[in-house]
């Protein structure tokens, strides 16, 4: 029986006060909203929050003081909750639980309910926690889990954020490597010492691991959706996974909650439970919201061009982006190929635009998707020139600032680019995909940190000219980034498996049988598998090609035994 999603449910929740960026001019209006911001206390948190907040208090210094005298406790980066500077404090700090006195024994009472206990310390992902208590005499302790040395051998080890009680200062994970600070431990330190490898459950995987921004395939609440524009009538298609091992669902979510026919293939982002597709209305041009309150309530429908006065935007895809709180979709103006950005600061505040081209001064923009990246605090949105292909970056420093742009083909090298961008966030870099308008080759220009300068480089590896865009995914280590082969539409993969190895190149289409492939690819990560998502270029039909995990095979199947009609390319 088709698992049905589609419950009604009214949703009113009205706008109050606009909040403007700083030295760019803004269009706003009050408007009926979604709830669209950080974690609050309590409530669902994404992994990397989670790690951001864990780094939080390394960057303050504090030392170990186990007291119930709340005078002496700290808060998070947002407060004004606060919390003990003790392994269980920092544990619930990262979690942003509400104040209160969490010890060990607190967690261990919650395994079952709000906590669960993973079936091997394997499973650890970003985020969950290791538990020890009553085990062999040892003291209780509790660690914030941050990630293998090695994704692909565990008995290498593990970084870890902790708070023990010898009085030393919170350290950063990756710059320390004793037992009982934030520092690495050992495959045998971790199965011999500890009792529990737990999942606190209001924790949820981010959209993309590395990028939090979002794509046409999300991860939300344990579904994984795909979202699609159907080529018949232009409305947008749900194609949907409950969970590994369900059969895959399909849904016309435009005839259920009236979203115009759509000009351009969706967009989604998951913030704060909250599940929003963004599309261009082909009729006139606005910018549309579709969004999902719950899974299991009814989508809902506005028009953002209405409410908050976006211009028509040209027929390409939006990019949306979560930062700092704020929901922001970037467009590409119709009448003058400007940057637009559209913004929910907070729950209850208004939408709000502004054009990022007429501030900051970025140049006209190709018709291409822009890429937007979260990376060190900033949040850089990549375009295409329109007059000479150069990749240009518009970024915020942080909210409030004002935007800045440079043009990176200038100051790194990168080659005049065709099609949209592509960015992600990995093991502390900032990579951006294009492909190179005279030959079809992947070239990635990259930032190691903040304050160094932009480099770039030829990643095709050998492997055949690119058209479209190309895709990037962090997942298991591993940054992958997945094209088109210009000459036969057979799916690509380039990948690295960490920073300062070689990058590699196959082909999917030969090894999974994949068929050709049209349009650009989508790739999502979750529940431990990688699915990369086309459209097959003879019947437009939604194809799913997945790795279960690193070492596996890849395999392919055809989404259309969902009831997903043909998609546009």
């Amino acid at each position: 029986m088709k698992l049905n999603r589609l419950i009604p449910r009214a949703l009113s929740i009205m706008a109050a006060a606009a909040f403007a960026f700083t030295g760019v001019a803004v269009t706003t209006v009050t408007t009926a909203v979604p709830a669209h911001a950080a974690s609050t206390p309590g409530g669902q948190i994404i992994r990397s929050e989670i790690l951001s907040r864990a780094q939080y208090w390394v960057s303050q210094g504090y030392t170990y003081l186990n007291s119930s005298d709340k005078s002496t406790w700290r808060t998070g980066p947002d407060g004004p909750d606060r919390y003990r500077r003790d392994c269980s404090g920092l544990v619930s700090m990262v979690w942003h639980l509400p104040e209160g006195y969490y010890d060990t024994s607190v967690y261990e009472s919650w395994i079952g309910s709000r906590i669960t206990r993973l079936s091997s310390f394997d499973d650890l992902d970003a985020g969950d926690a290791v538990l020890r208590v009553n085990f062999k005499g040892l003291s209780d302790h509790v660690e914030v889990f941050a990630r293998w040395k090695n994704a692909a051998d565990h008995a290498q080890g593990a970084y870890f954020y902790s708070f023990n009680s010898t009085g030393e200062t919170v350290r950063n994970p990756y710059a320390n490597s004793s037992f009982g600070n934030l520092g690495f431990r050992s495959r045998s330190d971790i199965t011999s010492n500890f009792e529990h490898a737990i999942h606190y459950n209001n924790t949820t995987d981010d959209p993309l691991p590395g990028s939090p921004s979002g794509g046409p395939a999300v991860v939300h609440e344990g579904f994984v959706s795909m979202f699609t524009r159907n080529a018949a009538d232009g409305h947008i298609q749900e194609t949907y996974l409950p969970g590994i091992g369900s059969p895959w669902y399909s849904q016309d979510i435009s005839a259920d909650a009236g979203t115009p026919a759509s000009a351009t293939k969706p967009v989604a982002v998951v913030h704060e439970g909250y599940t929003s597709v963004l599309t261009i209305n082909a009729s006139n041009g606005h910018l549309q919201e579709t969004y999902l309150p719950r899974v299991g309530a009814a989508w809902v429908t506005q028009d953002l061009s209405a409410g908050a006065g976006t211009p028509a935007a040209a027929n390409v895809t939006p990019a949306v982006v979560v930062h700092e709180g704020y929901t922001s979709v970037l467009t590409i103006n119709a009448s003058n190929g400007h940057l637009q950005e559209t913004y929910l600061p907070r729950v209850g505040a208004a939408w709000v635009t502004q054009d990022l081209s007429a501030g900051a001064g970025t140049p006209a923009a190709a018709n291409v998707t822009p890429a937007v990246v979260v990376h060190e605090g900033y949040t850089s949105v990549f375009t295409i020139n329109a007059s000479n292909g150069h990749l240009q970056e518009t970024y915020l420093p942080r909210v409030g600032a004002a935007w800045v742009t440079q043009d990176l083909s200038s100051g790194a090298g990168t080659p005049a680019a065709t099609g949209a961008p592509a960015a992600v966030y990995h093991d502390g870099f900032t990579s951006i995909f294009t492909i190179n308008a005279s030959n079809g080759h992947l070239q990635e220009t990259f930032l190691s940190k903040i304050g160094a300068a932009w480099a770039t480089q030829d990643v095709s590896a050998g492997g055949p000219a690119a058209t479209g865009a190309p895709v990037a995914v962090y997942h298991d280590g591993f940054t992958s980034v997945f094209t088109i082969n210009a000459s036969n539409g057979r799916l690509q993969e380039t990948f690295l498996s960490k920073i300062g190895a070689a990058w590699v190149t196959q082909d999917l289409s030969a090894g999974a049988g994949t068929p050709a492939a049209a349009g650009a690819p989508a790739a999502v990560y979750h529940d431990g598998y990688t699915s990369v998502f086309t459209i097959n270029a003879s019947d437009k039909h939604l194809q799913e090609t997945f790795l279960s995990k690193i070492g596996a095979a890849w395999l392919t199947q055809d989404l259309s035994g969902a009831g997903t009609p043909p998609a546009t390319p």
